[in-house]
């Protein structure tokens, strides 16, 4: 029914269009993976927190729940760190992507 100006790349001003969805897709994946990060940095606390835990009050209780809850732990970190590898590699992809709008704009406008 609409008609979208994103749908085709014709036009002088469509590097300049992607470039700035780029810009907007730059920012907001910077931000997410600040909250990555973050949320890493509070596992890892969550981890010293329940090793703690079990030093001083698991006494009584099987050892392996010491290590299976920190096993299990330790692999949710590991899958947000992965998911931080993968939103950095999408990051420098996306900032490649940038830099060459920037240079098509740069020689469109000659």
């Amino acid at each position: 029914m609409f008609d979208s100006r994103f749908r085709r790349g014709e036009g002088v001003a469509f590097p300049l269009r992607q470039y700035m969805r780029c810009r907007e897709e730059f920012s907001s994946g910077l931000f997410h993976l600040v909250l990555l990060v973050a949320f890493t940095v509070v596992l890892g606390s969550f981890g010293r927190t329940l090793n703690g835990l079990f030093t001083r009050h698991g006494d009584s209780v099987n050892p392996a729940w010491r290590w299976v809850a920190l096993a299990v732990l330790g692999l949710f970190i590991l899958s947000v760190l992965r998911r931080i590898l993968y939103k950095v590699t999408e990051l420098r992809d996306l900032r490649h992507e940038m830099q060459a709008l920037k240079e098509e704009m740069a020689n469109s406008s000659d």
